[in-house]
């Protein structure tokens, strides 16, 4: 099952028709960027909307969730909205997210801006779909990157914790795995996304209004939504940083490798740490993916082992590729 397959095939179309590809030494004409417009316009639409695909619908069903899901208004957590245009403050606890995909600049220098802009677009709605799937709410979209919350009143921590680490996960897939060698195959070098995931408890979060009138949004203020968008800055390529709040929820240390250095220093002896994430590990571990015959991961839900193969068989694969084992 390959969750991401309509995202990834408008891309392609897009890049396979881009006009820049067989017309560099020429430049471009007025009339072939017209139809190149009118190409992308009709693309466009092939991209999933409210209407899921079947794979989408089947991987919802798996997961135990709604296959249709409601796309709230950004900046406005449902829990919250009451807030809007008022001077009330409540404090609740809160995970937030940032996620972002880096170097995608370079696509201006291969491609139209037409086709930068959809491939752009493809990305952000394949990441909302996987913040829906897990029950996340978009906050904000900030070019090729999202803001995130995921928690609320009608929810337990630790199951937005497990939430929010399988959707920035999923995410972090679809980069690594679906897109990654389609693009350099097409000359664009290094794309990949990084991402913070932090939590604040109740007493560390304030929600609140932000603006003036309709310029506005009921947003929070915490140090531990401050500092998600420092975690992701300081993520590997293709890697999840989270906070030490997160690890503490979760209580399984095998998916965490404390950094070398704090993320904040309190001032008053006391320091708060960040951690990489083994996204590629939970994945598999929550049955979420598994990795083929070649090493490679694949989302899928809800497989079984074949009771016929013998694991002596992957002994050649695993001596290659390492694959994340079920084991605590």
């Amino acid at each position: 099952m390959n969750l991401f397959e309509d995202y990834k095939n408008v891309i392609k179309k897009a890049v396979e028709n881009d006009p820049t590809k067989s017309n560099k030494i020429y430049g471009l004409s007025e009339p072939m960027l017209e139809s190149n417009r009118e190409y992308l316009k009709l693309l466009r639409n092939e991209l999933p909307g409210r209407e899921l695909s079947r794979e989408m619908k089947l991987f919802a069903k798996g997961m135990g969730v709604k296959e249709t899901f409601d796309h709230q208004p950004l900046g406005s957590h449902p829990d919250f909205t009451y807030l809007k245009a008022t001077d009330l403050v409540e404090e609740h606890w809160i995970i937030s997210g940032f996620i972002d995909v880096k170097k995608s600049t370079k696509l201006f220098n291969n491609f139209t801006k037409g086709t930068v802009r959809l491939i752009t677009e493809s990305i952000i709605r394949a990441s909302i779909f996987a913040v829906y799937l897990c029950g996340g709410y978009v906050h904000r979209i900030q070019g090729d990157g999202l803001m995130v919350y995921f928690g609320g009143k009608n929810i337990e921590k630790l199951k937005a914790v497990e939430d929010a680490l399988k959707s920035f996960s999923m995410i972090s897939y679809f980069v690594k795995n679906d897109l990654k060698d389609f693009f350099e195959d097409n000359g664009i070098q290094d794309i990949h996304t990084r991402a913070g995931l932090d939590l604040g408890h109740s007493k560390q979060v304030d929600w609140f209004y932000s603006g003036i009138g309709e310029s506005g949004e009921v947003t929070t203020c915490s140090l531990h939504t401050s500092l998600a968008p420092k975690m992701q800055s300081n993520a590997k390529n293709s890697g999840i940083v989270v906070g030490h709040n997160v690890t503490t929820q979760l209580r399984k240390d095998k998916y965490f490798e404390q950094r070398s250095k704090e993320i904040h220093d309190y001032e008053d002896g006391r320091k708060y740490y960040q951690y990489n994430f083994d996204w590629e590990r939970y994945l598999v571990d929550n049955n979420l993916a598994v990795q083929n015959d070649m090493g490679v991961l694949v989302l899928t839900i809800n497989t079984l082992p074949d009771p016929n193969r013998n694991s002596r068989d992957l002994y050649p694969i695993a001596s290659k590729s390492k694959p994340y084992f079920n084991y605590d």
